[in-house]
């Protein structure tokens, strides 16, 4: 096997591609949607900011988790993902998403699945059993704040104290810190499990948000993605895997009472970064990937008019269809010519009225057969679970956000190829 190679962690300007003689077309869906796009220096300025901050806030992160160190360690290279890192903002670099990597020390981990009120297999989270004996003495204070809980003669980590207890404690020692280096700049957190949400308002009112979660490292896997998926060459790629804690604060009717706060996610950011880079080099990938942030802006639009399908679509929804589009177009056997944005907009548009009518969005990384043949051999592809999207969403709010779909359509008219009389 070829040398394999890290994914780069960089922030990436977003998506503004277009095909040949689409200049009017171009012109046409700034004047309808608006200005999506952000400018180059905005881009620069503000990531070099972000660059600044996020390694003093993780520099701090490490120095308050001294007292764990002989139990766990924080690493110092946060991973970059979401938006930020896939080029897929729009409007204003204004938030920015982070990995945290946390290696337990000495603890033998066996992943548990977690199992719904139904008996059947909820995709994508896990439960994370301890096959180690005494903790209390391996692993005091961990034991102290609560992260070891016994269950019908197992141990297994619970997310909602390490959230809860250890994390954000650290991460508001941190702050305590971080307030003293910017005392002019208002900073303020809110706790999203897994995310610690950190929202930072300068002297002059600019408000950056940063999402920082922490990331339990399970193991790296080496992937062979084949010729037919790049594009070009087979490249070898070495993909972190990482359990976010993710406890159920919502006292979810799905979920069984005592496995509330045990709930890890398998984390997908590196095989979505890794996607996000199989879009780089190619045009009819980066045509795509326009599309899904005029999509994306159309929706904030709906949104600001309090329109249910406004409220109904989110970011990550829309990056689900993205991803579809461009291995159903671009990576299967039968591949389509994209000639430009207006055609990427259309099978984008057809795919999202799909979804909302039949009220079913199938997880891009989660339970789909597809990534067996983008990534062989994935922990991702052992998952054969499906996991809806929207199975959290209101059921009214689902039947209403049907009639969304001609406003969309009014609002994109003349942007988008029609997709199969759709």
């Amino acid at each position: 096997m070829a040398t394999a190679k890290n994914l780069d962690n960089e922030w990436n300007q977003p998506y503004h591609v277009y095909g040949p003689g689409e200049g009017k077309l171009r012109r046409r869906i700034l004047r309808q949607v608006g200005d999506y796009r952000i400018d180059q220096k905005e881009w620069q300025a503000e990531t070099k900011e972000t660059e600044k901050f996020l390694g003093n806030l993780t520099s701090k992160i490490c120095e308050n988790s001294g007292k764990f160190n002989s139990e766990f360690q924080v690493s110092r290279d946060y991973v970059k993902q979401a938006s930020g890192r896939q080029g897929l903002k729009i409007n204003s670099p204004d938030e920015f998403d982070i990995v945290v990597p946390i290696h337990l020390t000495g603890l033998d981990i066996q992943q548990a699945k977690v199992r719904n009120s139904d008996g059947k297999i909820m995709a994508g989270l896990h439960r994370q059993r301890v096959l180690n004996k005494d903790m209390s003495t391996t692993h005091p204070r961990l034991s102290h704040e609560g992260v070891f809980q016994r269950q019908g003669g197992n141990v297994f980590l619970n997310s909602k104290s390490f959230h809860e207890k250890v994390w954000t404690g650290i991460v508001d020692k941190a702050l305590e810190d971080v307030r003293k280096d910017m005392p002019n700049y208002k900073i303020v957190r809110s706790v999203h499990p897994p995310t610690v949400n950190v929202q930072i308002t300068s002297p002059t009112g600019r408000v950056i948000n940063y999402d920082v979660v922490p990331g339990v490292s399970l193991k790296t896997e080496t992937i062979r993605i084949p010729e037919k998926i790049t594009g070009k060459q087979a490249m070898v790629v070495n993909l972190p895997i990482f359990a976010l804690p993710k406890h159920d604060n919502k006292n979810s009717p799905v979920i069984h009472d005592k496995d509330r706060s045990l709930i890890w996610r398998n984390d997908t950011s590196s095989h979505e970064r890794c996607m996000a880079d199989l879009c780089k080099n190619s045009d009819q990938r980066r045509y795509i990937m326009t599309a899904s942030r005029i999509l994306k802006s159309a929706i904030k639009t709906l949104q600001e008019e309090q329109n249910h399908l406004g409220h109904l679509i989110n970011s990550y929804h829309l990056k689900t269809i993205a991803y579809k589009t461009v291995y159903d177009l671009t990576m299967r056997d039968s591949k389509r010519n994209l000639t430009g944005v207006k055609d990427a907009l259309g099978h984008q548009i057809t795919a999202l009225n799909k979804c909302v009518s039949e009220r079913y969005l199938n997880d891009f990384f989660q339970g789909n057969e597809d990534l067996e043949k983008i990534f062989p051999g994935s922990e991702l592809t052992k998952n054969h679970r499906q996991q809806n999207l929207f199975w959290k969403a209101n059921p009214n709010l689902m039947m209403s956000a049907r009639y969304g779909i001609p406003k969309l359509t009014g609002n994109l008219n003349g942007c988008f190829t029609c997709i199969n009389g759709q």
